[in-house]
This record gives C-alpha cells, sequence and structure tokens, in this order.
C-alpha cells in the first residue's frame, strides 16, 4: 500500500522529507552500525541534497549510491553521480561513503556484472531507505516501457540475480544503468519524489492500472512488502 503525503508548497515538502531521512539514518545507525540510502537524480534531489548535506548525524556511517545513472562522464552535468558529488558530498555529508554505479566500460551492458558485484559488496542490504523519481510515463530509476521489450524484462525480471541492468530507452539521447527492480524492492523503504499536477495525473494512472510494462513504477506502487511514500507537491521547492 502506498502512503500519499501531499503538500502545497514544495519547501514544505523539502521541510518533511528531510526530517524522515535523517531520522531514518539515524535509526539505522543507531540500531546496527551503519546506514544505506540509493537517491535519484532530476530537479527535486538538487535542493533535497543540499538541505541533507548540513544535517548533523554520523555521515561516516551512511553509503550512498544511486538508483540509476546515466552512462556520460562523470564531468558531465548530465551524470547523477556528480549532482550527488557536487550538492551533497559537502558540508557534514562529505564524511559519506558513495558506491559508483559507473566503470570505465564503454557500455553499461559491459559493466553489469562489475556493477552488480560491487553493490553487492560494498552496500548492507536490505537498503535503508530508496528514493525513487517518476517520469510521465511512468518510468522510475531508468526502467523505460520505451527500453526494449528484453531489455525491461532484464530490468524487472533478472534472471541471475543482477542488481543492475543496461537501459537505451528511446526518449533518453543516452545509455544507462538501473537498479533492478528486485534491487529496489531490496529495502525497508522506498520514497517517491514528485511534484506538479501532470506528475500527480501520472500517478493516479500508474496506481489504478495493472500492466507492470506499461508504467514499470507500478511495479513499486501495487507491492505490499516494503512500506512505500508517494511524496508530492504542486511546486518545486524554492531553494
Amino acid at each position: 500500500m502506498t502512503h500519499e503525503r501531499i503538500f502545497q508548497s514544495g519547501d514544505e515538502m523539502l521541510a518533511a522529507m528531510i526530517k524522515e531521512t535523517v531520522e531514518r539514518l539515524e535509526f539505522a545507525i543507531a540500531t546496527r552500525g551503519h546506514a544505506s540510502i540509493a537517491v535519484a537524480g532530476g530537479r527535486f534531489p538538487k535542493p533535497l541534497f543540499q538541505t541533507l548535506s548540513e544535517a548533523r548525524l554520523d555521515w561516516s556511517k551512511v553509503t550512498v549510491t544511486l538508483g540509476d545513472d546515466r552512462w556520460v562522464g562523470l564531468d558531465d552535468d548530465q551524470s547523477n553521480e556528480k549532482l550527488v558529488r557536487d550538492h551533497l558530498f559537502i558540508n557534514q555529508a562529505q564524511h559519506a561513503r558513495f558506491v559508483s554505479l559507473k566503470t570505465p566500460d564503454g557500455s553499461p551492458e559491459d559493466a553489469v556484472n562489475t556493477v552488480s558485484a560491487r553493490l553487492r559488496t560494498e552496500l548492507h542490504w536490505p537498503l535503508d531507505i530508496v528514493y525513487l523519481g517518476m517520469g510521465d510515463d511512468g518510468h522510475t530509476a531508468s526502467l523505460f516501457p520505451s527500453s526494449a521489450p528484453e531489455a525491461l524484462r532484464k530490468g524487472l525480471y533478472p534472471e541471475h540475480g543482477e542488481l543492475v541492468v543496461a537501459a537505451r530507452p528511446t526518449v533518453s539521447p543516452v545509455p544507462r544503468i538501473s537498479m533492478t527492480l528486485p534491487a529496489i524492492l531490496n529495502a525497508r523503504y522506498i520514497g517517491i519524489h514528485i511534484t506538479g499536477h501532470s506528475k500527480w495525473s501520472t500517478f493516479e494512472t500508474a496506481k489504478n492500472g495493472t500492466y507492470i510494462e506499461e508504467m514499470p513504477v507500478r511495479a513499486i506502487l501495487q507491492q505490499t512488502d516494503v512500506p512505500v511514500d508517494l511524496w508530492w507537491s504542486a511546486e518545486n521547492p524554492k531553494g
């Protein structure tokens, strides 16, 4: 069951998400000695990262990774890893540890086994928090309905336990690498953050439909094993 957390102000949603995030990370550190969080790229995470970076907690015990990334150079503004390093790994959070989805390989297809092994050994599972976005087409992470059917199936239903999958959706100018659905669902908590009325309409369509391949976010919204919060505000934060 997805819990809908609705805010008219983007700043109010941001403040509530920061509080939720810090409390969950603090609880994980206090009870297990470490915390792990997977984050998303996009427009909203930038102010989220900047504000979260100032939180006073033991960041040396926090490991951060990404739900997906574009297969571009780490100095490219399209890189989610660059977004994290520039806007989260500053202030207090500079002491956190990062696990990258990137390798020197020329394509994400060539990196799947290496990155899967890296995530398996360098992260504490289940992840304490997974934050995701959602596109107007119903994609989440880089599980796109416009990917080739075989590639999307590998992302939703990996046959050999892969934690990541290569993605080449027709709507993206660059290839991507993404956590698979089982990796995303290997979490204690999932939050999906969206803003604007168009995204709310997409969410309504997704939660009321059944065909996963048409809108992959349905696989997150409609499962019952992991608690999911849908965070929505009418506008983006002003920060």
